[in-house]
């Protein structure tokens, strides 16, 4: 797979080069249709709201309203009852983690990831591989397929283990990164899975990178 700045499957996905990426990707599983009634509710009020705005004023409503899409996705996966809960087995949490840790250094700098029972959040910094970023649908792609080999072999079955497209955020400012840090931190808590971020085993905060 080459390297593309920008494109676009059923998301669009931009990686600019040198850029720090907020990517998030789930398990595969059938969402209702409320999910996306709602989403486009969300997207209604947004372009209702921008039609009077100027520019300055439209990237601002921009901004939140993509914060407010991403939280109430993260949330309803999080929390949606009929969802595989497979990331809670802790061997296949070591799968994806141990994947993880292979590509730092390798492919990518590794800020921090959290992996929570029905999906992963990592940040993210492709690495140069000749003159041009690591392609993060590369990373991706070779990721998904090592973990779903073998956590499928733990599951004893066969067929999708993650859902095949993933969600991506590059970081504008550093403002944003450690939003975003704190995010990952503490998704286990948001998600009432603990009461102190410390407490969730499948966080990974890089130090050594901050």
């Amino acid at each position: 797979m080459k390297y593309k700045q920008f494109y676009r499957r059923n998301l669009p996905h931009i990686q600019p080069e040198g850029s720090v990426l907020f990517v998030t990707y789930r398990l595969f599983f059938e969402l209702p249709a409320e999910y996306y009634d709602k989403i486009l509710t969300i997207k209604s009020e947004f372009h209702k709201k921008i039609k009077s705005l100027d520019k300055k004023k439209t990237e601002l409503e921009k901004y939140k309203f993509e914060t407010k899409l991403f939280d109430f996705k993260d949330n309803f996966i999080g929390m949606f009852r009929n969802s595989p809960f497979w990331l809670k087995d802790k061997n296949i949490a070591k799968i994806v983690k141990d994947s993880l840790f292979w590509g730092a250094q390798k492919r990518y700098d590794l800020f921090a990831f959290c992996i929570m029972p029905n999906h992963v959040h990592i940040l993210i910094r492709p690495l140069s591989k000749n003159e041009k970023p690591f392609p993060l649908q590369q990373i991706m792609y070779d990721h998904k397929h090592f973990t779903a080999i073998e956590a499928n072999k733990i599951l004893k079955q066969k067929g999708n283990f993650w859902q095949d497209e993933h969600y991506d955020h590059y970081i504008r400012n550093e403002k944003e990164f450690f939003n975003i840090m704190n995010y990952i931190y503490m998704n286990p808590v948001k998600a009432n899975l603990v009461e102190e971020p410390e407490e969730w085993e499948n966080t990974f905060i890089n130090e050594e990178l901050l």
